[in-house]
């Protein structure tokens, strides 16, 4: 599915939860896990409807600034 998108002389390469994992090197579930608590940064990813897609350059600067994640958020159950 990676596809590249042309804005203004740059080339945007979007990857889906499978490329992604691939690229990590990490479990599908690991990155669902991950969005569900919202523990990735918004500027690697975007929601096309309920799907994420994954912006390679962005994926590569955050994991060579250190891959950190943020705190893991608990959702609330409605009682």
């Amino acid at each position: 599915m990676e596809k590249e998108i042309k804005t203004e002389n740059k080339n945007i390469e979007l990857m889906n939860c499978n490329e992604t994992a691939n690229f990590l090197k990490v479990e599908c579930a690991t990155i669902y896990s991950w969005l569900y608590y919202n523990q990735l940064p918004k500027n690697l990813y975007r929601k096309l409807g309920r799907k994420p897609i994954f912006i390679r350059e962005e994926l590569i600067k955050w994991f060579l600034a250190g891959a950190e994640l943020k705190k893991r958020k608990v959702k609330e159950r409605m009682s």
